[in-house]
C-alpha cells in the first residue's frame, strides 16, 4: 500500500497550470519538522518534499496561505519515466487550528 501522510507548513506555491486534458495542477514545497522514535532513539527531522496537487484537491490548496499547517496525505510517485525522484501527490488536506 503507498499512502503517506505529513503534518507539514506550505512555504510555497506554483501558478495553476492545466494539462491538455484541462485538468489543474498545483506544485508546492511543504516543510515539516519534529521529532520520532527510531530504534528506541529520538530523532530530530526536518526536511522539504515536492509535492503536487492534482484536479479538485488543487482548489483547497490554491486557497491556504503560506505557512499553514495542515495534514497532507496521499502517495508517492516517480516525478516521471525518466525522473525516479519521489513527488508526493496530495489527496487529501486537513487544516490544523
Amino acid at each position: 500500500m503507498n499512502h503517506f501522510s505529513l503534518t507539514a507548513l506550505l512555504v510555497s506555491k506554483d501558478a495553476i497550470r492545466f494539462t491538455p486534458a484541462g485538468i489543474p495542477v498545483m506544485h508546492c514545497q511543504l516543510e515539516h519538522s519534529g521529532e520520532v522514535s527510531e530504534v528506541g532513539v529520538a530523532r530530530k527531522i526536518q526536511m522539504n518534499v515536492e509535492a503536487i496537487a492534482i484536479g479538485p484537491i488543487q482548489k483547497g490548496l490554491e486557497q491556504m496561505d503560506l505557512g499553514a499547517q495542515a495534514v497532507f496525505e496521499g502517495f508517492l510517485a516517480p516525478k516521471s519515466l525518466r525522473n525516479q525522484r519521489l513527488v508526493f501527490h496530495i489527496t487529501h488536506i486537513q487544516l490544523k487550528n
